[in-house]
């Protein structure tokens, strides 16, 4: 009998928690929003300058019902349309209706700060700016990046005043956070919505890529070393013209070197004395490190 009844109970639960989520969500409450503002120029060819704020911080109060839409289903965004971009433009936000934010007749505005908006404008132009990527990451014990960071595209149009383009060289993408990289890596993300009043680009899809590989060491030998920026009318031979040297880097890199695509050089422009310690410079890829490299000492031998 006990386990006939259960489910019977079980029903009647249910039923008194939606009465009282109806009456409870039937009750007033209030809430503070945050409203994005958005902008509508009457032309692409204007720009607005000055400080704009972002969002809107609005008190309401309203019933239960409404306080969920807009939590969870609805994202209220005010926007401000510009007839005719007048200098020192002022919209007293006392005049706002709920029609404009989205609301219900039955909210009540009780707060909005800034109570006021004041913009000014010019005319728009164009200027190319370069995107860098947001990076957050980890490596796996062993490893590390072995390729300079690649981004698709590596610029990006914007337009603005000349007055706020002229202040902005690049934009970032949004914050990439990456744990225990072992591999080859690709990430499709987006441009930080910035700025978003004041300048305007395409909302593009940005690709950012390198590589991860594991780190190994391994021995060159008898790599010949050059001489370059030699005095003219002068004969000088280096001894010995040739290095070992110990290469760390990614496995898949270093696994496809060889002695001949190897340079190893010493810049006579460098050298203020026949006496100066001479230490030759290497020509590797990106991410190769040299670890060491032998002999140590070299000479300059000047023929008459």
């Amino acid at each position: 009998c006990m386990k006939k009844e259960l489910p019977i109970f079980g029903i009647f639960i249910f039923i008194a928690f939606i009465f009282w989520g109806s009456i409870t969500l039937s009750e007033e409450y209030t809430i503070n929003l945050t409203v994005p503002i958005k902008i509508l120029l009457p032309a692409p060819k204007f720009a607005i300058e000055g400080d704009v704020p972002e969002n809107l911080n609005i008190r309401i109060r309203t019933i239960g019902w409404e306080i969920v839409k807009l939590k969870y289903f609805q994202r209220p965004v005010f926007e401000l349309v510009i007839n005719e971009p007048i200098e020192n433009f002022t919209f007293n936000m006392n005049s706002i209706s709920n029609d404009q934010l989205g609301l219900s007749p039955y909210a009540k505005i009780v707060n909005i700060r800034p109570d006021v908006i004041r913009l000014n404008f010019n005319m728009s132009v164009e200027k190319k700016i370069k995107i860098y990527p947001r990076l957050i990451f980890t490596l796996k014990e062993g490893y590390d990046i072995v390729s300079p960071v690649k981004i698709e595209p590596e610029s990006i149009l914007i337009k603005g005043s000349r007055k706020v383009v002229s202040k902005i060289d690049s934009l970032p993408t949004e914050t990439i956070q990456l744990s225990e990289l072992s591999e080859f890596t690709t990430i499709d993300t987006k441009l930080i919505d910035t700025l978003s009043n004041l300048i305007t680009y395409d909302k593009i899809r940005v690709k950012v890529s390198f590589d991860v590989q594991q780190i190994v060491d391994r021995d060159f030998e008898k790599i010949p070393i050059t001489l370059i920026n030699a005095p003219p009318k002068k004969d000088i031979v280096l001894f010995p013209s040739f290095v070992d040297v110990k290469l760390r880097g990614g496995i898949s890199i270093l696994g496809t070197l060889h002695n001949d695509s190897l340079k190893a050089f010493v810049d006579l422009k460098k050298i203020s004395s026949e006496e100066e310690e001479i230490i030759p410079e290497f020509q590797i890829p990106f991410g190769v490190k040299v670890v060491d490299y032998f002999p140590k000492h070299f000479k300059l031998i000047f023929r008459k």
